[in-house]
């Protein structure tokens, strides 16, 4: 199915060179060589990243990516079309990057660095949206288009929980979507994002769903959703990168250096069961999302973790699904964005960062 047109992300043969489903392209121009050195591999039916393989526990085929740009949905219709709350310095809105009548020079725009960029949409979207800023985004997997703006780059494959070397002070905007599962020290990575922030304006900004079932109406512990979460949640804490939302996320922030820490919470119905127009049309997307992720989620925790038969995750995968179907249950997750600022003086361009 192809989705690039209901989500707005690039079309998916723009992301593959070979054409093939066992190898798809480096968005970093690495060609075959990535795949040489680290080849990805079939499990369960669904294809794996070769980099630190054991690190990440969730496919990187076509059907993930399409996964993936359906959360880039769901955040774009939640947040009213804004992809990002954090302020940024010296931006030249698209609609403003061809006005040939401007006098003044353009100042050097913001440097935007996307952790886990996954496909790189959303990295590729600010790119498209402030075309002087700088945007570079890292990930395990090279699943990136080859085919983007001039001013956003890739580097795959690259771990963020290992040293970065990406230039400290010197970034405006770091960004990270949808970590939790894929972090095993908040502190240490806080810690790396508040070193490589610019001191006194640059902004880190945290974008999360909290998967517990959380009903407008009582719900059995036992009922299906709810033991979808609890398998899910049990098994990536004993690997090691728990997907549970961590409460202790503005503790860990502040204790990292930050200030100005800001916190928003939204309700991201399961179906569409609310009167409101605007959380009827997110209960949609996050219908859609949730629909493909319940499998997606439990595959590769629940049988590398656990040795669970294929059989009872699909079964409760499927039964998860149904229940998050019916409209009669009033059930949503949360999705929570968090903003800190570095403190500091505001110092003049650090020597041997190049704008990009």
């Amino acid at each position: 199915m192809d989705l690039s047109i209901v989500t707005g992300a690039a079309p998916r043969e723009a992301h593959r060179s070979n054409g093939s489903p066992e190898n798809p392209s480096s968005g970093t121009g690495r060609g075959n060589s990535y795949y040489e050195e680290y080849p990805s591999h079939q499990e369960n039916g669904r294809l794996y990243h070769g980099f630190r393989r054991t690190m990440y526990p969730y496919p990187c085929d076509e059907l993930e990516q399409n996964r993936l740009d359906i959360f880039h949905k769901v955040f774009s219709v939640a947040r009213f079309d804004r992809l990002h709350y954090a302020p940024l310095p010296n931006t030249l809105p698209s609609n403003q990057s061809n006005d040939s009548s401007a006098k003044q020079p353009i100042d050097p725009g913001p440097r935007i660095l996307d952790l886990g960029c996954g496909t790189g949409i959303w990295a590729i979207d600010m790119a498209r949206l402030y075309p002087n800023a700088y945007v570079l985004g890292i990930d395990l997997s090279p699943i990136q288009p080859q085919n983007r703006p001039d001013n956003c780059d890739f580097q795959a494959p690259r771990d963020f929980e290992s040293p970065w070397l990406l230039g400290e002070d010197s970034w405006d905007l770091i960004h990270l979507q949808m970590g939790c599962g894929s972090v095993a020290s908040w502190p240490n990575l806080y810690r790396k994002v508040f070193q490589h922030l610019r001191p006194g304006t640059g902004y880190f900004e945290q974008v999360e769903i909290d998967l517990e079932p959380r009903p407008d109406r009582y719900m059995a512990p036992d009922q299906p959703l709810s033991q979808w979460y609890r398998s899910l949640k049990d098994a990536t804490e004993i690997g090691g990168k728990p997907i549970a939302f961590n409460r202790n996320i503005l503790y860990m922030l502040r204790e990292a250096g930050f200030e100005d820490i800001t916190h928003q919470i939204v309700g991201l119905p399961l179906n569409p069961w609310p009167t409101d127009k605007h959380e009827k049309e997110v209960g949609k997307w996050y219908n859609l999302a949730y629909s493909e992720s319940a499998h997606t989620l439990l595959l590769g925790p629940l049988s590398r973790v656990n040795n669970t038969p294929l059989e009872e995750i699909d079964a409760l995968a499927k039964a998860a699904k149904s229940q998050a179907y019916n409209k009669h249950v009033e059930a949503y997750n949360l999705l929570h964005i968090i903003m800190a600022r570095k403190p500091g003086p505001a110092p003049s361009e650090p020597q041997g960062i190049p704008h990009r």
